[in-house]
Order: structure tokens, then C-alpha cells, then sequence
């Protein structure tokens, strides 16, 4: 609707609004159907707008967190301005596994593809849609069913999801079909000939762009980069999904004491600049959500952050005697986010830094230490929230590096290219990894990253 010029008056203390205004002609440029509209009858749950992705920025909640997102963005970019540092923009295809051992998308034009002679006259949703997708769309709305049900939503929104429901499974069952009248010859993804594809060789979505930018701080000192990055894990988290927008840096001339102290600065910086600039909405947040996370973000700007190695980490967690953790913990293992929990939240009650890993559990690309056994890399666990930032001190001597990648049994003709900024001279280099969403998740007080990304990406959920 168009609102006309009016009177805009300051109202009393005693009123629950500051402002008000009284408009001489109120214009409907789009009417909304009221019956059908999922925001008119009443506030809906967190968990409930996710189910509408296009429609809950109108909410004052999605756009209260929106705007903290935005103002994050802002400061991330301010933060590295300031110190010099280079916006770099890395590719999100590429045809290396920068961690070694993640999950990866692969991305290719050839799955699908047959002769004209055989291709078909038409293509169904069932041919292109996986059932494992399928099956857990169904669980999705057959919860959306129920909660109309429990809820007073009018008749028509629930005439629609149980309509919705039902051409789901009618997918579900015309898919099954199909699987079972698939002819046993069919194409695998691992007998394609990837001399034909649209790279001509195995292609994936970034899981990091750290590779890219070591390049560049060979080249020109101090850059990051800030965007996407994917992960094909099927696990289900409040903490994580397939699409995640991360800042990476990389720093010349520098070691891991290097990276964790403007790791550190970094974070504190991010704390600060929301408090200093998203007032209004961090009193939104204060009242709707967390209380506490105002005095929490202050606490974490002002206070000195303990660094501590995994072996201490370890040794804390072991005197640990009226808890039982779910996973034995000994040394040479990954910490489990409830051993992180339980240093950051109840040992320590602030922030914690976690350096000097057991190789294991770090990529093959880490600077081993003297030691033979550990890796010069560091966590931040937040409390609340956990890892937000990892990072480490690259390996930069071409023949440990070499050894690394043998151990990790990794295809060479990947890393050639890697190799060579060692072949052609480097010099000592760090850096690490924010997890922007899990910074916008620790500011605003939720608790799920689907609720403060804009169009979350998980496993059976891209529908928008």
C-alpha cells in the first residue's frame, strides 16, 4: 500500500509506541488474500517460517536479523580494510579437495545425458527428483499438517498442505516405480568419462578458498575472501548446513601466533561494531530472544581469551569427574562439540582458544611441529555456540608438504598446482576461517542457522 503525506507526532512516555502517524489518504497498491496469507493471523515460530523462506522478511524478527547480518558484513569488510588487508574473489567450482577428506558436491553436465535416439519426448518431476529427497519433503509437510491441526489456522491453509501432502506422495510412489523398472544397466557416476564433461576433468563445489587466496599472499601479502561454501553432509545440526558463508584470510610473513591474534581481534571487533551500531535491534533481540546477549557480547569484547593446547585441553576434560561424556575421550581424537561445550561454557565461561592439534584431525596442508605428532592449528569455541573460527600456520616446506599428501592418499595431479607455490619460492604463511552465519547466530541468540540465513540450503530442503 502507498500511504500519503500525513502529520508524524511524538507520543507520550506513557504510550507503547515513540511515534505516530496520522496519514490524510491511505492507497492498496497490492491487496493480499487474508484466508490465505501464512503471517495474518498470528506470530508463527521460528521453526514454522522456514517453511515459507520468500515470505518471512516481512516479519519484524527475519528483518531484525537481516539487518545484524548486513551490519556483520559491513564490519567484516571495515576490520580488514583498515589493516590493509586485499579482497580477493576465489572460485566457488574447483577441481581441488582443499580439506582432504570432506564431503564434497560434485558438479558435472554429463549425468543424465543420452542419444537423440533415446532421449525422451518429456521429463517428470520422478525422473529428476532422488526419493531420499522425496521421503524427507514428506516428513517436512506432514509436520506442517499436524501443526495446522493443533493450531486455530483457518480451514483453507490446511486444505492446501494436505493437498501439498498428497502430490508428494503421489511423487514418492511414481519414483519408486520407476526404481524398480530401472534396467540394471544403467550409468554410474563413477564409470562417466570425465574427458568429456563441460572441465573436462572432476569438478566440485569449494568446500574452502584458502588455497586460492596462499596464492595471492604469495603474490601480493595479506588478502581474505568472503563467501559461499559447501559441504555435502546429510547430518543434521542446528549448527550447520550444505551452504555456509565463511571469511577466509590468509597472511604472508606470518605463524599460528600470527593468525589467532588477528583471529581474535577480528572477533572482538565483530562484537563491538554490533554493539555500537545495531542498537535498536539488539534491545529487539534482547526482549524477543536472549536477555543476556548484550551483557554476553560486551563480556567477550572486553575480556583476555586463555589459549590453550588440545594436550591441556585433554588433560582438563579428563579431570572432569561428575560428567560422562557420550565420547571416550583419549588423546589423538577430534573434541566432540559437548567436550568444547563444557570448556567454553563451564571451565572457562568465555571464549577459548585450542592450538597445536593432533595431525589426524587437521588437513593435510597444516605446518607439522617439531614433535612429529601435532599440527600448528587452533580453534575459537565460543561458549553457546562452539567452533566459530578455525585457522593454522600453512606447511610451507615442499618435501614435508609432499609426505603430508602421500599419508592422506590423495590424487597428485590435484595438488601439482599447490606444490608449485612451494617449488617457486614461499615464504612462512597463516590464516584461518570464520563461520559468518554461526557469527550471526551468536549475536542475535538463536540457536538454529537456518533462522538467520536467507534461503538455507540442507539436506532434502532447497525449494526456493
Amino acid at each position: 500500500m502507498y500511504i500519503s503525506p500525513g502529520c508524524l507526532e511524538k507520543l507520550s512516555a506513557n504510550e507503547k509506541q515513540i511515534i505516530q502517524l496520522k496519514a490524510e489518504k491511505i492507497l492498496h497498491v497490492g491487496t493480499v488474500e487474508q484466508d490465505k496469507y501464512p503471517l495474518s493471523r498470528k506470530r508463527l515460530p521460528l521453526d514454522s517460517l522456514r517453511e515459507y523462506p520468500h515470505i518471512r522478511p516481512r516479519t519484524t524478527m527475519v528483518s531484525s536479523i537481516t539487518r545484524i547480518r548486513s551490519t556483520l558484513d559491513f564490519a567484516t569488510h571495515t576490520f580488514f580494510q583498515k589493516y590493509g588487508f586485499r579482497h580477493v574473489q576465489v572460485p566457488i567450482i574447483t577441481a581441488t579437495d582443499t580439506e582432504g577428506f570432506s564431503e564434497k558436491f560434485q558438479v558435472t553436465t554429463l549425468l543424465g545425458k543420452t542419444s537423440k535416439e533415446e532421449e525422451p519426448v518429456g521429463v517428470s518431476d520422478a525422473d529428476v527428483v532422488s526419493l531420499e529427497t522425496v521421503k524427507a519433503a514428506i516428513k517436512e509437510k506432514s509436520g506442517v499438517v499436524e501443526q495446522f491441526k493443533r493450531s486455530d489456522s483457518n480451514r483453507e491453509s490446511l486444505i492446501v498442505a494436505v493437498q501439498d501432502l498428497q502430490k508428494t506422495n503421489e511423487l514418492a510412489r511414481q519414483i519408486e516405480a520407476r526404481e524398480k523398472s530401472k534396467p540394471a544397466t544403467s550409468v554410474k557416476p563413477d564409470s562417466l568419462n570425465f574427458n568429456d564433461d563441460f572441465f573436462g576433468r572432476p569438478s566440485y563445489l569449494t568446500v574452502s578458498g584458502r588455497f586460492h587466496l596462499e596464492s595471492y599472499a604469495c603474490g601480493i601479502g595479506n588478502v581474505y575472501s568472503f563467501g559461499p561454501r559447501f559441504q555435502a553432509d546429510k547430518t543434521v545440526s542446528s549448527k550447520h548446513v550444505a551452504e555456509m558463508w565463511t571469511v577466509e584470510v590468509e597472511m604472508a610473513f606470518s605463524q599460528l601466533g600470527d593468525a589467532m591474534k588477528c583471529a581474535e581481534d577480528y572477533f572482538k571487533f565483530l562484537c563491538k561494531w554490533i554493539l555500537d551500531n545495531c542498537p535498536e535491534e539488539m534491545k529487539f533481540v534482547s526482549k524477543r530472544i536472549d536477555k543476556t546477549i548484550t551483557h554476553r557480547l560486551e563480556y567477550m569484547t572486553t575480556s583476555s581469551y586463555d589459549k590453550i593446547s588440545y594436550r591441556e585441553a585433554v588433560e582438563i576434560l579428563r579431570k572432569v569427574p561428575d560428567k560422562a561424556f557420550e565420547t571416550q575421550l583419549q588423546w589423538g581424537v577430534p573434541l566432540t562439540a559437548e567436550h568444547l561445550s563444557y570448556l567454553a561454557d563451564d571451565h572457562y565461561k568465555r571464549p577459548v582458544i585450542i592450538y597445536d592439534y593432533p595431525k589426524a584431525v587437521k588437513p593435510f596442508y597444516v605446518r607439522l611441529n617439531e614433535d612429529g605428532q601435532t599440527v600448528a592449528a587452533f580453534e575459537l569455541v565460543v561458549p553457546k555456540i562452539g567452533t566459530v573460527i578455525t585457522g593454522n600456520q600453512n606447511e610451507e616446506r615442499f618435501n614435508v608438504l609432499n609426505t603430508r599428501i602421500t599419508e592422506f592418499d590423495l590424487s597428485r595431479d590435484q595438488y601439482e598446482w599447490y606444490l608449485d607455490l612451494r617449488r617457486h619460492g614461499t615464504v612462512k604463511h597463516s590464516g584461518f576461517s570464520l563461520r559468518f552465519d554461526l557469527m550471526v547466530l551468536l549475536t542475535t541468540g538463536l540457536i538454529d542457522v537456518r533462522d538467520v540465513i536467507p534461503f538455507p540450503r540442507s539436506h532434502g530442503k532447497a525449494n526456493s
